[in-house]
Order: structure tokens, then C-alpha cells, then sequence
């Protein structure tokens, strides 16, 4: 009876060892995936060093992507690399399963940086395969960086026209949307708006929302004291696509053809019946952010978002910006 008691304890001492040493073996291999380092691939091109962007938290969205990206791009300029974005090899929300490893989401939306994609990466010599982590960036959050009084976000925005060119279908659309939506005698107020599942989540150290309300009555005021004709919204939240549109009735302008109910229930429901491909999602989103900067207004609270606009705009006549602080 003993020696079965002992013999189980044994067992199970060895089991969670083993487990144990498994789990911090795969935790150890993916630590190694994720780290930055070098490889040779191939023979071509050894008189250049190329650099490989990756980011490991997928679930980020386009414009989180684009901000880190143009980091990540202007550390590889500045040590003499090659930058070429990798949004092909692992999971991202823009890339459907059936396509990693077969197509590049990057290249959905933007061209490379400088011309060079990751076919010519794998015939080459010299590649440094890029850290997936969150690189230390500009103060992108900060207002008086957003407003310009630092003097930084004029050399983003030089980046930005370097570095970040539009895909040719970015291009076409956005060409199509523009005319379709904006009268070139009218001006414009743009608004953005996060949804109410951020203000709910409360994510912390991350910029604290403003209410429908606060954000209507803003608007209004501006919309008023500028002379405005039209707002632009940028939002996925009924909510906020209902108020504004109770406000501005024939004023209020939009590009979004589905907007997420995060009141029904089910964080995410969505009026239309099927969820769009990820790939047309995103780029919905890109023509969002990409109106909003042709706006000759701007009123937002701080998200990816605002900055993507802030960074693509040839200049705001006037611009608005709540900073409330941040989640704790």
C-alpha cells in the first residue's frame, strides 16, 4: 500500500517536472524566434545589409503597425540597413490563414520602404531578422508632440513622405473615395472617434476617451466657429455614428460600410450579416485615416488613429485634441 502511495508521488513529481521543463522549453524556443539576429539565406547582394521589420503581439491594428513599422524603419536608415516589412510570416489580423506565408499584408496597403521585398531577402547574404517587440518610439501620445510644439512631428511627417508610399490600389481607392465624398469648395471637419469598447476596457496607460457627448459638443463648436460645411466621421461604433448622425443629419459624412454594436451584447456584433475579409477591412480602415488627413479640420481624442492623420496631413487650418490622460 506504501509503496503505491510513494510510487504515485513519484509519478506525478516526474510528470510536472517534464511538464514543467517542456513549458519553459517552448517558452525559450519562441523567445529565440521573436529575438533579433542574423542570417544568411543566400549569396546575392553583399554589399547590403538588410533588416526584416516583424511585430509578435498580432492583434495590434494597422495604424499601431504603422507607427511602429516607421520606427523600426527609420533605426534601419539610420545604422545603414535595408528595411523591409514582414507581414507575411506569422498571424496578423490582416492576413487570412490560407495566405502566411504566401503574401505580404504590408503590401496590401504600402510599398516597401525602399523598393526591396522579402524575395529579394531570402537570395540574400547579409539579413538581420528584426526583434518582434514594441521598439521605444517617438512620444507619439503626447500632445504638445501632436500639436507640433516639440518640433518632432515635423520630422515624422518627412519620414512618413519618404518612406511610406501607398500601394497602387491604396492609391486608386483613395483617389475614388475622395472625389466620391469631398467637394473641393467645401470645408471640412474631420472627427475621430474610438468605440465605446476601448472606453469600456479602459486598457491601461493608454489615452482616456472622450464621451459621445463631449465629443458631439466639441464638434459642434468648432464646426460652428470655422465655417465648416461638412463633418467627416471616422468610427466603427453604432453608437457614435447614430448621435453624430442625429446632430449633423445631411452635414455628417462617412466612408464605413459596417459598424460594430458594442451595446447588443457581443462585443464586435455587426449590423451587416457577414464580417468583411481582413484584408478589405483594413484597407477600409487605411481610407479612413487617409480622408480624416484631407480634412481641413481635426477634432479627436489620442489614438493610433489620430497620429496616422496627423503624420499623412499636408496641415490642418485648425486643430483639437482631448487629453484627458491616460487608463490606470
Amino acid at each position: 500500500m506504501k509503496q503505491g502511495i510513494v510510487y504515485n508521488m513519484l509519478s506525478y513529481m516526474w510528470r510536472n517536472t517534464i511538464l514543467k521543463w517542456y513549458r519553459g522549453y517552448k517558452e525559450n524556443r519562441k523567445e529565440q524566434y521573436w529575438a533579433e539576429h542574423r542570417k544568411r539565406v543566400g549569396g546575392k547582394n553583399p554589399d547590403k545589409t538588410f533588416y526584416v521589420i516583424r511585430r509578435r503581439d498580432w492583434y495590434c491594428g494597422l495604424f499601431s503597425l504603422f507607427l511602429t513599422n516607421l520606427q523600426r524603419i527609420d533605426d534601419a536608415i539610420k545604422n545603414g540597413y535595408i528595411p523591409v516589412v514582414d507581414m507575411q510570416n506569422d498571424f496578423n489580423i490582416y492576413l487570412s490563414s490560407d495566405k502566411i506565408g504566401k503574401e505580404n499584408a504590408w503590401e496590401y496597403y504600402f510599398k516597401q520602404p525602399c523598393g526591396y521585398s522579402l524575395a529579394d531577402v531570402d537570395k540574400s547574404r547579409k539579413v538581420i531578422i528584426g526583434s518582434g517587440e514594441v521598439p521605444i518610439m517617438f512620444p507619439y501620445l503626447n500632445t504638445d508632440f501632436l500639436y507640433g510644439k516639440t518640433g518632432e512631428l515635423e520630422y515624422w511627417r518627412k519620414q512618413v513622405k519618404k518612406y511610406i508610399t501607398l500601394s497602387d490600389e491604396a492609391a486608386k481607392r483613395l483617389e475614388q473615395e475622395y472625389n466620391n465624398l469631398f467637394h473641393r469648395q467645401e470645408k471640412v471637419l474631420g472627427v475621430i472617434c474610438r468605440g465605446t469598447d476601448y472606453a469600456n476596457g479602459k486598457p491601461k496607460n493608454h489615452p482616456i476617451q472622450p464621451s459621445i457627448e463631449n465629443m458631439i459638443c466639441k464638434a459642434e463648436e468648432i464646426f460652428k466657429e470655422r465655417k465648416c460645411d461638412k463633418v467627416f466621421l471616422a468610427t466603427e461604433d453604432t453608437s457614435y455614428y447614430k448621435a453624430f448622425q442625429e446632430k449633423f443629419q445631411n452635414n455628417l459624412i462617412t466612408n464605413n460600410r459596417q459598424y460594430a454594436d458594442y451595446h447588443n451584447g457581443s462585443i464586435g456584433k455587426l449590423f451587416y450579416e457577414e464580417f468583411k475579409d481582413p484584408r478589405e477591412s483594413g484597407m477600409e480602415y487605411l481610407m479612413t485615416i487617409l480622408l480624416l488627413s484631407k480634412c481641413d479640420c481635426l477634432c479627436a481624442g489620442c489614438v493610433s488613429g489620430t497620429v496616422g492623420a496627423l503624420l499623412l496631413t499636408e496641415g490642418y487650418e485648425y486643430t483639437y485634441l482631448f487629453d484627458l490622460g491616460v487608463y490606470e
